[in-house]
């Protein structure tokens, strides 16, 4: 399916929508059109269900949908994706939904740099390399390195081999099948570090994708980043034209499929009857009603203004009650007046003022830059920007507070990063021109996500994989797709999470079409058979 072929029938789409008329039926509403939302809906149209996507901005996408200030074109959150290559998650399920030609995903040269006090770190792709980089930079801690890649290969072939849930009557097979997995599960990444490494050096430069994930070592889930280094071993990628070209991609694979894609239109409830999701109700009273609604919004705007926090079940308000945020960000959008390679900048890049992880988490607790990382995404795609100019996006974690006057102290707030990145950068601050800047009040903008939180909720060992609220829901008929569910944060495991929550649905309402798992991530089959990753 030719994508760009098809964009003025998505165009229509998003403007017509279905009849305005009262009590429209459809098969499944999906709240949301971020990945999350998108993947869903477009797996159950491509499953045959009649889909409704119902979206409240003018535009698809949430974090991933792209804007324009002159002739550039910025990613507003999203700057690369895992397990994009060849036989991947995503352009497996690109093809199964026929739209794979509307997305092309270039391989990055570097995993990622990162840069510390007199220390600059260009991490390769490929688990040996990356693991012979760090044993050559840190040698004392060479043999507890190659102990702790040992372990977090097997803990990655263990976890991948369980099922999604594992019920209480498998738990004995699971452990006995995944003993690491059990062993960790509640680490933190910082626990893991100190039984093999012992120089704080080391330990920080292993870590260093922290921000990504929104956590220090000493509260990130260990589970959770061993599975997200080990998937950034095996390569990152970026879409040519940007991260809206797979939002289009997938808005046509729904209504392609038979199904629509309406912008414009927020919906103010879901229907509750007897004891059940019913449908929606959008602005201006129209009711939606369907077998299925799949929420891809924050969690708490579904449960507790969406469907009222008096008909949930006690169990699960205080669920809620106890979730942390994760942190929102800061972000800086703008032309670049220098070669981006003179200035040792690549495709992402971190920028560590201290080696003290903890240090920076209390400076982003304390509304200052932390967490900083800097995208040149025009290293990749030169056609993002004006002829032979570069972009980049300058992002720090922010505490997600509903408190914090953003109008007031941006662009103080904006100083101080520059200032930050100029430390580790010499020569960025003269050569960035700002324009334009994104702070937590931008994020709720696209997204309704409270505070702006960036990545759900605190990827904390409490809050992650199962202890991350489940894609079915203790209402029947309610489903939930993107970070806020079992998969967690990053672009592909919004996309998975739509996979996984299509096949609950489709098997739920007793579809006779399942959804295919596209074989989960493409390389686990070689790291239990031992293959290296490429690189």
């Amino acid at each position: 399916m030719d994508v760009r072929r098809n964009r003025l029938r998505l165009d229509r789409s998003h403007t017509r929508g279905i009849e305005q008329s009262a009590g429209v039926m459809a098969d499944v509403i999906v709240i949301g059109s971020g990945l999350g939302g998108l993947s869903a809906g477009s797996l159950l149209a491509r499953a045959g269900l009649e889909v409704v996507v119902v979206e409240r901005n003018a535009a698809p996408g949430g974090y991933a949908q792209p804007f324009r200030r002159g002739p550039n074109l910025f990613d507003p959150a999203i700057h690369f994706t895992m397990d994009a290559g060849p036989g991947g998650f995503i352009p497996a399920m690109l093809t199964h939904l026929e739209v794979a030609g509307g997305v092309e995903f270039l391989e990055l040269p570097q995993t990622y740099q990162a840069r510390f006090p007199g220390l600059v770190i260009d991490a390769p792709p490929g688990r040996d390399a990356f693991l012979d980089l760090h044993q050559r930079l840190f040698p004392t801690q060479a043999d507890g390195l190659e102990r702790l890649f040992d372990l977090r290969r097997n803990m990655f072939t263990q976890l991948a081999s369980l099922p999604q849930q594992v019920g209480t009557g498998g738990l004995e097979d699971a452990m006995a099948a995944a003993p690491l997995v059990f062993r960790y599960r509640m680490a933190t990444l910082a626990d893991v570090l100190a039984e093999f490494v012992d120089d704080p050096r080391c330990a920080a430069a292993l870590g260093s994708i922290w921000p990504y994930i929104g956590s220090p070592p000493s509260r990130m889930s260990f589970p959770l980043f061993n599975q997200m280094l080990e998937t950034l071993h095996h390569g990152t990628y970026y879409p040519r034209g940007g991260f809206g070209t797979l939002v289009d991609a997938l808005s046509t694979a729904v209504v392609a499929n038979g199904g629509a894609v309406r912008l414009g239109t927020e919906v103010e409830r879901i229907l509750i009857e007897d004891g059940r999701a019913a449908g929606v109700v959008v602005a201006g009273g129209e009711v939606l009603r369907a077998r299925a609604v799949v929420s891809n919004a924050d969690a708490r705007h579904t449960f507790g203004e969406l469907v009222g926090w008096n008909a949930l079940p006690a169990p699960l308000r205080r669920r809620l009650d106890r979730y942390r945020l994760a942190p929102s960000a800061f972000a800086l959008y703008g032309a670049l007046r220098a070669d981006p390679r003179e200035l040792g900048l690549s495709h992402e890049g971190f920028v560590f003022g201290s080696w003290d992880t903890d240090a920076i988490w209390e400076d982003v607790q304390a509304a200052r830059p932390g967490g900083i990382w800097v995208t040149v995404p025009t290293l990749a795609d030169p056609e993002l920007a004006a002829e032979g100019g570069h972009l980049a996006v300058v992002t720090s974690l922010v505490r997600a507070d509903s408190e914090c006057r953003w109008p007031e102290i941006r662009e103080a707030h904006a100083r101080e990063l520059l200032g930050a990145v100029e430390n580790g950068v010499p020569g960025f601050r003269d050569a960035f021109e700002t324009i334009d800047i994104a702070t937590p009040d931008t994020l709720f903008r696209y997204s309704r996500n409270a505070c702006g939180a960036a990545y759900g909720w605190e990827n904390t060992p409490a809050q992650t994989a199962s202890k991350r609220l489940g894609h079915r829901t203790p209402l029947p008929g309610l489903y939930l797709s993107g970070h806020w569910a079992e998969e967690g944060t990053s672009s592909l495991r919004t996309l998975t999470s739509g996979r996984a929550t299509a096949a609950l649905v489709v098997a739920d309402l007793e579809h006779p079409t399942a959804v295919p798992d596209f074989g989960g991530p493409s390389f686990v089959a070689e790291l239990a058979a031992g293959t290296p990753a490429a690189g």
